[in-house]
């Protein structure tokens, strides 16, 4: 008889903890800050929960600039948990509100694909690589006519066929600040500024240049993916000087109020299978070589690079803003 009790009770701790467990899984929350589209989050969210049901999930999705002043402003205690799809620059910006943490798919990932500061903890891992290119409209320039290199950018024939994001507001286009003032100097980027309209928005620029209110602009190669995807007509123009090697990264957010869900998460988004949902769905180059490239785009075999120096660019920023400012 007191060995059946024994195991009943037993078997009553064991149920117990299960119910607490259970319980303690259920009350868990998360809260992603996502810089890129509330679509990309929300789908990564999904696969997510199928792994973890009990964890409720919020999205806060906003530019790159705007979720680095909140982070900063937030601080020392952030709303959120974790930042998913921010350019490595704007991490680094914010590289001493993050939580040092080695994922559960960390051997998968080179030095350059992932945060080297922090020692074993890498503070973010790279989640994809938004590499910018030329995109034009094939029904308003011909091959011979459209332009081939950065540099091309700056020729007088192009004015006002130009659209590209501002650097103000966008980050993809300060990236592409960076760059054409890296290989040609702020000279060059004048130039290209009097051929140029500005607009706010990093996607709006590939929707005129697809419907032909404009003919060329700069972007991401997953804006060109999918329009290309879509049949629309225009043509992806890796410049002949190469292009930026860039990296777009999630990271922990240090006293977050969710660590452990957090973790989860950044084991998760680290994973393959979330490195195909922004591929195989969303037309990003994601990092890992398991993953396809995006549709209708040259492999990474195919492609020419200059270095990318993230940390230089985010120093650089306030003053090369400025310094275009004058431009408009």
């Amino acid at each position: 008889m007191k060995k059946l009790i024994g195991v009943l009770l037993v078997l009553a701790l064991v149920v117990g903890a299960a119910f607490a467990q259970a319980a303690a899984e259920e009350k868990q929350e998360l809260v992603i800050y996502c810089a890129g589209t509330e679509s990309e989050a929300q789908a990564l969210a999904d696969a997510f929960n199928k792994i973890h049901p009990n964890i409720s999930i919020t999205i806060l999705q906003s530019s790159s600039g705007d979720l680095v002043t909140r982070i900063n402003t937030e601080w020392p205690k952030p709303e959120g948990d974790v930042v998913i799809l921010m350019a490595s620059e704007n991490l680094d910006q914010v590289y001493d509100k993050l939580e040092g943490y080695k994922t559960a798919n960390d051997a998968k990932f080179t030095a350059e694909q992932k945060d080297q500061k922090n020692g074993d903890a890498p503070k973010y891992y790279g989640t994809s690589m938004p590499l910018q290119a030329i995109m034009y409209n094939s029904n308003v320039l011909s091959a011979e006519d459209a332009p081939k290199s950065w540099k091309d950018l700056a020729d007088p024939k192009y004015a006002g066929k130009i659209v590209l994001a501002n650097p103000a507001s966008s980050g993809s286009a300060y990236a592409q600040l960076y760059m054409m003032n890296k290989l040609y100097g702020m000279d060059f980027v004048a130039q290209v500024a009097k051929n140029t309209t500005y607009i706010a928005s990093s996607t709006a620029g590939p929707d005129s240049v697809a419907r032909g209110e404009y003919a060329i602009t700069v972007t991401g190669e997953k804006n060109i993916s999918q329009k290309l995807v879509a049949g629309d007509p225009v043509v992806y123009v890796l410049p002949e000087e190469g292009t930026g090697l860039r990296l777009e990264g999630s990271a922990m957010l240090a006293n977050c109020k969710n660590p452990e869900a957090a973790k989860l998460f950044m084991d998760f988004v680290t994973s393959k299978e979330a490195f195909e949902i922004l591929s195989s769905q969303f037309g990003r180059r994601a990092v890992s070589t398991e993953v396809a490239g995006p549709a209708m785009l040259p492999s990474l075999s195919e492609m020419t690079f200059f270095e990318y120096n993230a940390e230089e660019a985010a120093s650089l920023k306030k003053d090369l803003r400025k310094q275009f400012e004058a431009f408009l």
